[in-house]
Order: structure tokens, then C-alpha cells, then sequence
């Protein structure tokens, strides 16, 4: 895998997969994603992500030996303990997921997902020093039960549910009842004691560790539309590298001496750590640093907020930034597409310094800016909103901007739902919630605009994989590796993508009494082509948000908020 990523991954996706090696290493890339807030369903490209569970076991057994010691030197009652971490642990899923919403930590993180490896513990303890009889009929409803727990998982769980949560109650029960009800159990007789499921078992988790990241590189090659003849390559791929896994290394470090597989395999961690490290710290440079890509490596990476004019003030339970003191204020709200504007705003009160203009940067990254839209998983959304329209009700800001990445809100991936009173539904599924979320913006607006403060509605700029710069350069392993395909947008496609939802917006704004300003007057030419390519470089940081420098020296378009429109040059394409 470090081969693969070596030869098809840009500089900024080599460092950090040499950063999850690293993790890998020392059990601690469930911690690392974690830390990076990854949703495990719509995380991007990762080709080491799998490598969280194998962090959760590793520091399960770190934890095991110590406390099971302690049981035994001070006569505590094991059983107690087993029963007593796994309500904790499983109490902490809960209210990570329900209460906080904390998908990614009641995901990834240890202490939330450790009951359902001590519920095996618990079943360990009780076969070995509690008698029961065992009973064939039980045994067989057991197992019975079983397969109709594991039925139930594979058709109600998937990327739309609070996970693990209840639901994770359904294979970790079904795991237990059929191991519990042991090896005489018809169904357990019958169908796993099949030599080919038996296989399966034994090669099951190379499986698990080849798997992914062959279907990431797939996905990479494929610029993120894989053929079902390329999956079905990984298919056989999968298996046979399992295979070779089994039986050339899991077998073999089984029968050689311990003492000799650690000094084998110790040595080669170490390599891989430095390795890995080599990588994030941009000592060990990718194949892809040959081909002259130098400027779709810094779009990438070419964000600044915030900048440095401002500085970081706190409302209610929410943070915000101002420029300065002056009375003169102008709020901009919104998600990451407002936060992309900072520069821009920053280079406007520099090149005019008599301009007397306190710029209040109130943001809420990947919060959709309309009341009683929320994000599952992200409850910060819900403050943030309560707060920014709050905020932006005081008497002393007569000027309201509101900027968002509205389309992205309504993509097959999106988490966002509309909910009020009764009503719940989400976006990506709903044209009713649409339609409420609509006139829920419009009346805000109405709302501030009463208030006798002029509100400006910011609208989508272009979006798209077209723009993301990875996804201009075609990836091969073969010839031509690294070559450029730039695919421009047509803009009337644009503002019919969602059942016309942009021009839904604009009218809404409208209504409400708002200036609409929108980026596709500007970022397309007149032709209605929305270039890719800004001076034969890409302008974009990834499918949705613009570089800082390109943004700092080109988008125009806010600048008449600040000063007269003669003094602003025309942008053009």
C-alpha cells in the first residue's frame, strides 16, 4: 500500500498517509481520525482509514492484561467488572451519539466502542467458570436467533443511522447467541462449519486490511467513478492477496519461536514508523513531485482563515472573529464558502485604511446558514444558528452578509434535515423540506430587514470535481501517470442541477428584501462556461471552496459593500 500511494498520490495525500502509517504503527490512527473529525461513510480518500478498529483492539489488549492483573492481586469480583465496563462503555456510545451527536467519536474512539469486545469477554468468563447444562433445544434457538439478528443488520444499518448506537446492538447480540449456542447447533453445524465459510473465516481479516485500500486506489484511478469491471478486479484482487497473507505471514509467524517473530517483526515496524514519519514531515517525497505539479500542490493547501487582521471573540457558546473596534460594522455569516472570502476582505481594509470598517467574520464551518437546518452529527450547528441570527439582530450592525455552500447541502451524501416542530426530513429527499427551508430563510431575512439592516444573500459559486485540482490530473500506473484533463462547467447546467434550487434561493432572498449577489456572474464567461483553469492554474482548493490567493487578488464581487462601486474594477474571465 505504501508502493501504491508512492506512485499514484499528490504531496499533500502522501504526507498524510504516511502520517496514518505512523498511526497504524503505534495503534493510534483511530485517534488521529478522530482528531481530523472523519465521518467513516463520506471521509474522501483514505487508503489506511480501516486502520482504525485495528487501534480499538490494539489498545484493548494494552488495557485487558493490566486490569484483569489487578483483579486478581486485590480479590475484585472480574465479573463485576466486566458487567460494570460494559454499561459504561456502552453508556458513553449512547449519549456520544443521542445527546452529543458525536458520530465520529462514538465511532472511532475506544472507550464508546469497547463493550462490544467486552461483551465477548463477558461471554469468555461465563464459559469458563460458570457450570451450565447445555440444552440443544436453547442452543438452536440461540443460533436461530442469531442469523435473524445478523438478517436484521445487513438490511436496516447503513450510512443513514446513528452508528453504533442501539443499532450496533444487533450484530454484537447476534455474534454472542450464535457463538454462545456452539458447535452443535444445526444452523452452526449445517452452514458455518462449511469448510469453505471456514476459509473464509480464517483469511477474513487480511480481508479486511486489503480491501479498503485497494477500493481507495481504484476509486483514485478512477477519478472517483469506478467501472463495476475494475471492483470486480478488486474483488479477485482482495482474495488472493488474503490468501498469500494467510498463509505466507500469518501462518508462518504462528510457527516460528515468539522470541524470533519479535525480533523479525520489530524491526520492521520501526521501519515503517520512520517511514511513515518521513512522509508527514515531507522528507520522503511522493512519485508524483516528478511531474511538475508544483501548482496543484499549493491550490490545495492555499486557505487562510483566519487572517491575520482578526481576532477571536466568543458569543453566548459560539466564536467569532472581528477586524477591529470601529462602530461602522458589517457582519458576514455563513459556512466555509464565507470563511474563503477572509482574504479578500483583509486585502480591501488594508489597500483602503480610511475606510473605518469593523469586518465581523461570525462562521460556522459546514453549518448550512438557515434556521432549523441541522447537520446529524454536528450539534454545533444548532448553537451556531441560534447565535449568528441573534448576533446579527443588534442595533449596531446596519449590514448583513450571508454566504453558504448551498448546493452541497442537497448532495446524495449530505446529512442535512430540515426540522421544525413536527416536521423532520432531510434535504437530499425531501422537496417539502426544501420548500420550508425557503421560506424559513426568507422570513429571516424579512426579520433583519425590518430591523433596518441591508442584507446581501451571497450564492453558490461553481462546484464540482471539475475544479477540485486532484481531480484534474489523471492518475496512472502505466503510461502518462500524471496527466492533466481540465473539463470546464456550463453555467445554465449549473442553475439547473436540484430541480433549479438555486434560482429557488435567490428568489427566497428576494422576497425577504435582500441583495443577491451571485458568483457565476462573475466566475463564468459570457458564453456560460465556468473555466477550470485561472491563467492556466487551478483556482480552487478542492470541488467547493476557492483558493485564498486567488480570492485575495480576483473576487471583486464584495467589494461595493465596502467602498463605491467607480473605484472597482470590473472582473472578467
Amino acid at each position: 500500500m505504501l508502493i501504491l500511494g508512492w506512485l499514484l498520490l499528490f504531496e499533500r495525500e502522501f504526507k498524510y498517509l504516511g502520517k496514518h502509517i505512523a498511526g497504524g504503527i503505534g495503534f493510534i490512527s483511530n485517534e488521529l481520525q478522530w482528531r481530523e473529525n472523519v465521518d467513516y461513510f463520506n471521509s474522501g480518500f483514505k487508503p489506511l482509514q480501516n486502520l482504525w478498529s485495528l487501534g480499538v483492539e490494539e489498545q484493548f489488549y494494552l488495557l485487558w492484561p493490566f486490569l484483569a492483573i489487578l483483579c486478581w492481586k486485590y480479590n475484585k469480583n472480574f465479573l463485576k467488572i466486566i458487567v460494570s465496563m460494559f454499561f459504561i462503555s456502552f453508556l458513553i456510545n449512547i449519549f456520544s451519539l443521542y445527546i452529543f451527536e458525536k458520530m465520529s467519536e462514538a465511532y472511532l474512539m475506544t472507550f464508546s466502542r469497547l463493550w462490544e469486545i467486552i461483551a465477548g469477554c463477558f461471554l469468555g468468563y461465563i464459559t469458563l467458570y460458570k457450570e451450565i447444562k447445555s440444552n440443544p433445544i436453547l442452543n438452536n434457538l440461540k443460533s436461530i436467533s442469531g442469523f435473524f439478528l445478523i438478517t436484521l443488520s445487513l438490511c436496516f444499518i447503513d450510512s443513514t443511522r446513528f452508528f453504533p448506537g442501539f443499532w450496533a446492538l444487533l450484530p454484537v447480540a447476534a455474534t454472542y447467541l450464535i457463538i454462545d449456542s456452539g458447535p452443535k447447533a444445526f444452523l452452526n453445524q449445517k452452514i458455518l462449519a462449511n469448510k469453505l465459510l471456514v476459509y473464509i473465516g480464517l483469511i477474513s481479516y487480511p480481508i479486511y486490511l486489503w480491501h479498503w485500500p485497494l477500493l481507495i486506489y481504484n476509486k483514485l484511478l478512477a477519478k472517483d467513478n469506478p467501472s463495476n469491471a475494475s471492483l470486480v478486479i478488486i474483488f479477485i484482487m482482495t482474495i488472493i492477496l488474503s490468501i498469500i497473507t494467510y498463509h505466507l505471514l500469518e501462518k508462518s509467524i504462528k510457527r516460528i519461536n515468539k522470541k524470533t517473530a519479535i525480533y523479525s517483526l520489530v524491526p520492521i515496524a520501526i521501519s515503517l514508523l520512520i517511514i511513515g514519519i518521513s512522509g508527514y514531515k515531507r522528507l520522503l517525497k511522493p512519485y508524483s513531485s516528478q511531474f511538475n505539479l508544483e501548482t496543484f500542490n499549493a491550490a490545495v493547501e492555499d486557505w487562510d482563515f483566519p487572517t491575520k487582521n482578526l481576532y477571536k471573540l466568543k458569543y453566548n457558546n459560539s466564536y467569532y472573529y472581528e477586524s477591529s473596534n470601529d462602530k461602522d460594522k458589517i457582519l458576514f455569516m455563513g459556512d466555509s464558502n464565507m470563511e474563503q472570502y477572509a482574504p479578500r476582505i483583509e486585502k480591501i481594509l488594508y489597500d483602503h485604511p480610511n475606510l473605518k470598517k469593523n469586518t465581523i467574520l461570525f462562521t460556522g464551518s459546514g453549518c448550512m446558514p438557515i434556521k432549523n437546518v441541522k447537520i446529524l452529527g454536528k450539534t454545533g450547528c444548532q448553537e451556531y444558528l441560534q447565535d449568528v441570527y441573534n448576533f446579527a439582530e443588534d442595533p449596531q450592525i446596519p449590514t448583513v452578509v450571508i454566504s453558504g455552500l448551498w448546493l452541497g447541502y442537497l448532495s446524495k451524501d449530505s446529512k442535512a434535515y430540515y426540522e421544525k416542530n413536527d416536521f423532520k426530513e432531510y434535504l437530499n429527499k425531501s422537496e417539502l423540506a426544501k420548500d420550508k427551508m425557503l421560506k424559513e430563510f426568507e422570513d429571516s431575512i424579512k426579520r433583519l430587514v425590518e430591523l433596518k439592516k441591508s442584507v446581501y444573500v451571497v450564492l453558490n459559486i461553481p462546484i464540482g470535481n471539475e475544479f477540485s485540482p486532484t481531480h484534474m490530473i489523471s492518475r496512472s500506473l502505466f503510461n502518462n501517470n500524471f496527466s492533466p484533463i481540465i473539463k470546464d462547467m456550463n453555467k445554465n447546467e449549473f442553475l439547473d442541477s436540484e430541480n433549479g434550487f438555486l434560482k429557488k434561493l435567490k428568489q427566497a432572498a428576494l422576497k425577504g428584501g435582500a441583495q443577491v449577489i451571485d458568483p457565476l456572474d462573475y466566475l463564468c464567461n459570457e458564453n456560460s462556461v465556468c473555466l477550470t483553469l485561472f491563467q492556466n492554474k487551478p483556482f480552487y482548493k478542492d470541488s467547493g471552496h476557492l483558493c485564498a490567493s486567488f480570492v485575495r487578488e480576483n473576487i471583486k464581487y464584495l467589494d461595493f459593500i465596502f467602498i463605491k462601486k467607480s473605484e472597482i474594477l470590473q472582473q472578467t474571465f
